[in-house]
């Protein structure tokens, strides 16, 4: 295992920011770190790259213990979300200070350091930080994390300020580092359409603990969370067919698209059997849809789901207003 925590604890004074969180994340892995404003995911992160003590419990990344931190330090590269850079330096400069930081000779850090310039797109190595965009910045900050070539990458909202092709380049190069390189990726962020994409496993955390960990798929599967059809019937088919839905046991609520007479938003059970047991019903009462368009709960669905408490709940019908 690339990182392991047992009963892991995090405390500001009486505060429990952490509590005893286990988990373990495989090497080559990427592992998407989630959870609300105040969850614990900061502090977990801090603790793990040996910014802040433990409180209780014991961890390790790729078999050192935190209570050896120059180990874990020399393991792990970093990138946190508010992150200073140096104005007058160079991005070359920059890169190069790190790697000789790290131990590396002053010609092979400038190696790496051109190397990673390259890499992340930033030709303009000689020029000034200071000179460089939000997004520019943050593409330094991740050549900066990967500058020693380490074993597991801590990245809080590695894709902030990028525009959509810059974040395509990033996701496709964290990609690429777990499956060529076999780095460990810990990925924070609120973006969970990327954490849908490329992450193997995933953590929620919610009040300092883990609340649900595992594949998109099966925490998809576990949350409760619901999923939705759209469903166009003829405008005279709407009140049969809202009696004939809410009478579903699969479907928990009803609601009419006032734009679009006919339309209904259903929210459904997370299985295509629900849906079809919907559309099935519909049928069997002569009502014909027009489109019957299912999607399935999505991450997105879970979280809320998960952190919010409001998965499952009574069924409910929304009438069309007047």
């Amino acid at each position: 295992m690339a990182v392991t925590t047992q009963d892991l604890s995090v405390t500001y004074g009486t505060v429990v920011a952490v509590d005893r969180v286990s988990l373990q994340v495989e090497r080559g892995s990427i592992c998407g770190l989630l959870g609300p404003n105040g969850a614990g995911k900061t502090s977990m992160i801090r603790a793990l790259t040996t910014i802040v003590p433990v409180a209780g419990g014991t961890a390790t990344i790729v078999g050192h213990p935190l209570t050896d931190p120059v180990a874990v330090r020399s393991s792990i590269g970093v990138l946190p979300e508010s992150n200073g850079y140096p104005g007058a330096q160079t991005a070359l400069g920059y890169l190069r200070f790190y790697g000789q930081l790290y131990g590396m000779e002053a010609a092979d850090a400038e190696q790496r350091a051109l190397q990673l310039l390259q890499q992340f797109g930033l030709s303009r190595g000689q020029a000034r930080i200071s000179t460089f965009s939000r997004g520019m910045r943050q593409r330094l900050g991740l050549a900066r994390a990967l500058i020693h070539d380490p074993a597991v990458l801590f990245l809080d909202e590695p894709t902030l300020g990028l525009d959509p092709a810059g974040k395509e380049e990033i996701m496709v190069e964290l990609a690429r580092l777990a499956v060529e390189r076999g780095t460990t990726i810990f990925l924070c962020t609120h973006l969970l359409d990327e954490v849908e994409r490329i992450c193997d496993q995933v953590a929620i955390m919610n009040h300092g603990q883990v609340v649900a960990e595992g594949t998109v798929d099966e925490i998809v599967d576990s949350s409760g969370a619901e999923g939705f059809a759209r469903i166009r019937v003829r405008p005279e088919d709407v009140p049969v067919s809202d009696e004939v839905l809410r009478g579903t046991e699969e479907v928990r609520a009803v609601r009419f698209d006032n734009t679009r007479p006919g339309d209904l938003v259903v929210t459904i059970d997370n299985d295509h059997g629900a849906a079809a047991t919907s559309l099935r019903a519909l049928l069997d009462a002569g009502v014909e849809p027009r489109s019957f368009d299912f999607r399935g709960a999505r991450l997105s669905d879970a979280f809320m789901a998960l952190t919010s408490g409001r998965a499952g709940g009574d069924k409910v019908t929304e009438g069309v207003s007047q």
